[in-house]
């Protein structure tokens, strides 16, 4: 799938509100059910997630979507590939998720994620914050090129989510 801008790409922002978080807002075309579905399943999670070109491939996704449940999703691509994983804490369908995350190469440096969706006329917006350990943690990712591969990531989960619409 060739990266493209979604209807709602415009709407995607990122802005760090304190010296240890990250700040992503996005508004999404669909309802929050089937965000909530696009972030969770594996079928889906593996055609948006860190799939920034058709070089990508998402090779592992695993998901054992419960409080305590792992979750771990390792992307391939040209030069390399890269492993993220955590666990779930907190689990509200179709409204939160609040989990850790690890970059496999920093094994140390835990951060912890918190993803809320709010429904309004049909389109859901999205509120996902990182707080990590230190301000040079945040500034590493910041300067990661994280901004760009989310933008792509999140248009592509608007299309899955917005094909979800149109099947059912």
């Amino acid at each position: 799938m060739a990266s493209k801008a979604s209807a709602s790409s415009h709407t995607f922002e990122v802005t760090t509100p304190s010296d240890r978080e990250i700040r992503m807002t996005r508004t999404f075309a669909a309802p929050r059910r089937l965000v909530f579905e696009v972030l969770t399943k594996p079928e889906h999670v593996k055609r948006w997630w860190g799939v920034l070109s058709d070089d990508y491939v998402v090779e592992v996704c695993e998901i054992d979507l419960r409080v305590g449940g792992a979750w771990r999703w390792v992307s391939k691509f040209p030069r390399g590939e890269v492993t993220f994983y955590g666990v779930y804490k907190e689990i509200v369908p179709h409204e939160r998720l609040v989990y850790t995350e690890i970059f496999a190469p920093y094994p140390d440096e835990e951060s912890l994620v918190t993803t809320t969706l709010v429904e309004e006329a049909g389109k859901t917006h999205m509120t996902v914050t990182a707080v990590y350990s230190s301000l040079a943690v945040r500034d590493m990712v910041m300067t990661s090129g994280m901004e760009k591969g989310a933008a792509i990531s999140y248009d592509r989960l608007e299309d899955i989510a917005i094909e979800l619409v149109e099947s059912r």
